[in-house]
């Protein structure tokens, strides 16, 4: 069987260093023979909204939460204009065709709103959506999508200093993962997916 793998590449790569490019052709080619499903995050358009709410603590955070989903709209935009890839999955009905073909290697980049907005949620066990505060990043979402798609893996893929042997509460406790992740994880014990740290 063709292994499913969710990489989740942070937006800080895209956003704060050339050579974006490459390093994703170079974990395609390090993945060819796998589906692999590709999210990235916000970068510096999340971080300028988290300055904002600590600026205005009056924004309430699960509003300033959605907005941020939304803008990763533009990051996802972006990094398919930079990389090419075979499948773009914008919406539900996307995911749900691509989800559908198990034994096939391609490669997708994958829009944050096609598995998780306010109207999927409705559609996802509550045991697996994360908390709608600022513990909520990308990691969360990149293990959710794993969970919807029933990938084999998820790896996150870090700018700073990381150690596979590490455990996703030592990950956290070192700020390099978000501590919605590891409250996930230790939730909703099991095999899949494989959560797995590492360095670009």
């Amino acid at each position: 069987m063709v292994e499913r793998i969710v990489i989740k590449i942070g937006g800080a790569t895209l956003f704060q260093r050339s050579g974006f490019e490459t390093e994703v052709r170079s974990l395609l080619r390090q993945n060819q023979n796998a589906q692999v499903w590709l999210l990235v995050g916000g970068g510096d358009l999340v971080e300028a909204m988290r300055t904002a709410n600590r600026i205005y603590p009056r924004l309430k955070v699960d509003e300033v939460h959605w907005q941020c989903i939304e803008l990763l709209d533009h990051t996802w935009n972006i990094a398919k204009q930079i990389v090419p890839v075979e499948h773009s999955i914008a919406s539900r009905q996307d995911l749900e065709q691509l989800r559908q073909i198990r034994n096939v290697p391609c490669v997708a980049w994958v829009r944050v709103e096609s598995f998780y907005d306010r109207e999927n949620c409705l559609q996802t066990p509550i045991g697996w959506l994360p908390k709608t505060d600022w513990n909520t990043t990308t990691d969360a979402l990149a293990w959710l999508l794993g969970k919807v798609i029933e990938a084999d893996r998820v790896i996150l893929m870090k700018q700073c200093e990381c150690d596979s042997a590490w455990t996703l509460s030592e990950a956290a406790h070192r700020g390099v993962i978000d501590s919605e992740l590891v409250r996930l994880s230790q939730a909703n014990p099991g095999v899949r997916p494989i959560v797995e740290l590492k360095r670009i």
